[in-house]
């Protein structure tokens, strides 16, 4: 595609911004994505790396609702809920790229 538009005329510059950029937007917005929801579901390192609870992340503060000997179920899918509601609406959000993705690498591969 990039020997394609240099022989109809476009320079280096155009040929990155008009076709190089915009077959990669799938794949970059699908890396944002994964890397939003690993990066937002770190629990563990919530836990270990925060000493005051009061400055804990959400996921740390999920640990508070399981005791010793009791566990609060209730509030405990409450937080859970409330965790998973900004990841499910990035995910909508760029459902459209993460398909186009999907589908992308299997025509290809």
């Amino acid at each position: 595609l990039a020997e394609a538009s240099s022989i109809d005329g476009a320079n280096r510059w155009q040929a990155f911004t008009r076709i190089q950029i915009p077959l990669a937007v799938p794949a970059i917005a699908s890396m944002c994505l994964l890397l939003f929801l690993w990066t937002w579901n770190t629990f563990l390192q919530a836990i270990v790396l925060m000493n005051d609870p009061s400055k804990r992340t959400m996921a740390g503060a999920l640990q508070n609702f399981v005791g010793q000997y009791t566990t609060d179920v209730v509030l405990l899918n409450a937080g859970s809920l409330l965790i998973m509601a900004p990841t499910i609406l990035v995910f909508l959000v760029f459902q459209r790229h993460f398909v186009k993705a999907l589908i992308a690498g299997a025509v290809k591969g």
